[in-house]
């Protein structure tokens, strides 16, 4: 009788012990896009418009809407007009679109850029990379 008694309490505090893991586990998965944001290598021509190319890959579980870029800042010798750019891409979970600044660039040297872009589900991400620009000429190796 004892036996049982024992059997069945200890049975009942492994299965008490259990569910507070099943219920973490569930909770930690990401149902929410998320961001990795960078430049993607490009040699572009800075006075049309679409001087630097910017690599957004949603690395969440749900798709992101509306990405937009709403920060562009560039530190360096690099003269450039920022606008800003509408929302007009849904980017899948595990795929990387491309955002073209709608602004013209400009300038001699090296230069870094810091990028912030958001979607409709309230993330955001922020990014950097390097380049080269010659004049009107963008390099990002």
């Amino acid at each position: 009788m004892w036996k049982k008694i024992i059997f069945l309490m200890i049975a009942f505090v492994i299965i008490g012990l259990s569910f507070p893991l099943i219920a973490a586990e569930k909770s930690s998965k990401n149902s929410s896009p998320e961001f990795e944001v960078g430049l993607e290598s490009y040699i572009g021509f800075g006075l049309s418009y679409h001087g630097l190319s910017i690599s957004v890959k949603n690395i969440g579980d749900s798709t992101a809407h509306n990405v937009t870029l709403i920060n562009l800042s560039i530190d360096g010798n690099v003269l450039y007009n920022n606008r800003v750019t509408t929302g007009w891409m849904d980017v899948e979970p595990g795929t990387t679109a491309f955002i073209y600044p709608n602004s013209m660039f400009f300038g001699f040297g090296r230069f870094t850029a810091t990028m912030t872009v958001t979607c409709d589900e309230g993330i955001t991400g922020t990014g950097s990379g390097n380049g080269f620009i010659f004049g009107p000429f963008v390099f990002v190796p």
